[in-house]
């Protein structure tokens, strides 16, 4: 325990659990990097359980345990009236503290709180910060107000620059995200307003990198969800022009999805060879499959970040991209190619790739990753936030 550590409470949409072992990854990772540090961690996870019909037989759920060292607060309620979200905000806030009370959680004790996401993680943090007079620092990560901002109501939107307004610092993972977000809500950007990257654990960095391989035996990697906005298709359709000049080269794609048989489908009639379907990765099996392909790829349509991206740098593999938004804070010209949202041109730029990749140094792509995405980087940044919060009565 150092003697400047704070007592942070996280409050986050996401977080992993045993049904869903990966989402939230990026908050657990900053769990454990300020647990690292020194810093004592909470984390509360509040969420609905569906809409108010799918739940009609489970109103609530919560657990209480500790997870590596950091308590994890999930608190689960369904929508007490259907479309009225506000209404379902405020019911879920309740819950929320009657169950901290329930576990002997003071919000007292706690010198910040640090919530993920608007809806719910902000909201709720919001409601906890002004009841107990806490300073908020707020991370948003919601792509929905990005590229479908209408599906947030007047209140919604309302309730969010509020929350805004309110916290300490407010802080997107790139410039793409914040620029977007704040356009799409109509607010300006602030000095309150910074981007801050997410964290590539620590793993990925130590990992054993190992030499590339002869074009011939050239493999891709591309992991995400089979879902509209990851863009398979497009993928699919330039891995066919790809073979077209190099027959040899494979493809793995790792995930799951309700996308899954259409996509399936589409491989066979492009008549594609050495495609490799994987099944969702845990975060142990992804470094094992970035360690066996010479480099990642991501077609998505929007991404605010683009965490797998940055995870591959870490570990010296280059890299083709869409132009997604928040890649162009992640992806450089020597950690690989960046193309328009088109199957030839994504396919232009996987040619490019394996016809120049001996030229990709892979110890200068970890370290270009290393002086942005590591934890020793983000963890100053964030002591630094919340050293200002306390203006001199604290020195971290």
């Amino acid at each position: 325990m150092r003697d400047n550590s704070l007592n942070i409470l996280l409050i986050a949409s996401w977080y992993p659990s045993v049904v869903h072992p990966t989402a939230g990854s990026f908050v657990q990772e900053q769990a454990h990097m300020l647990r690292d540090y020194g810093h004592q961690v909470t984390v509360i996870h509040p969420f609905m359980l569906g809409t108010f019909a799918s739940s009609i037989t489970k109103r609530s759920t919560v657990s209480y345990t500790q997870e590596d060292g950091i308590r994890v607060l999930r608190v689960g309620v369904a929508p007490p009236l259907p479309f009225f979200r506000a209404m379902s905000y405020a019911y879920c806030f309740r819950w929320v503290r009657k169950a901290m009370k329930a576990f002997h959680l003071d919000p007292k004790e706690f010198a910040v709180i640090h919530s993920h996401a608007m809806f719910m993680g902000g909201v709720i943090g919001y409601m906890l910060s002004k009841k107990n007079n806490l300073p908020q620092v707020h991370t948003e990560h919601t792509s929905g107000l990005i590229f479908n901002p209408k599906q947030y109501t007047n209140k919604d939107l309302s309730l969010l620059r509020n929350t805004y307004a309110h916290c300490h610092k407010v802080l997107f993972v790139s410039q793409f995200a914040m620029k977007h977000t704040l356009s799409n809500i109509e607010l300006e950007s602030r000095e309150l307003v910074v981007v801050l990257p997410n964290i590539v654990d620590a793993s990925y960095f130590t990992s054993l990198i190992r030499p590339f391989s002869k074009a011939t035996s050239f493999k891709f990697l591309i992991i995400g969800n089979f879902i509209p906005i990851k863009n398979h298709r497009l993928l699919l359709e330039a891995f066919s022009l790809v073979q077209k000049q190099y027959p040899a080269v494979g493809l793995s794609i790792a995930g799951n999805g309700p996308l899954e048989q259409e996509l399936r489908a589409l491989c066979e009639s492009l008549k594609l060879e050495n495609v490799y379907w994987l099944p969702r990765l845990n975060r142990a099996e992804v470094k094992v499959q970035m360690a066996a392909h010479q480099a990642i790829l991501s077609t998505s349509k929007v991404e605010t970040f683009g965490l797998t991206i940055a995870e591959a740098q870490a570990m010296g593999k280059p890299v083709v991209v869409t132009d997604s938004g928040g890649v162009r804070d992640i992806v450089t010209q020597e950690t690989g190619i960046v193309t328009e949202g088109s199957s030839e041109a994504f396919a232009k730029g996987m040619l490019q790739l394996i016809q120049s990749y001996v030229t990709y140094d892979p110890e200068t792509i970890r370290q270009s990753a290393k002086r942005r995405f590591s934890s020793e980087v983000i963890v100053e940044q964030l002591n630094e936030i919340y050293r200002s919060l306390h203006e001199g009565n604290l020195y971290l």
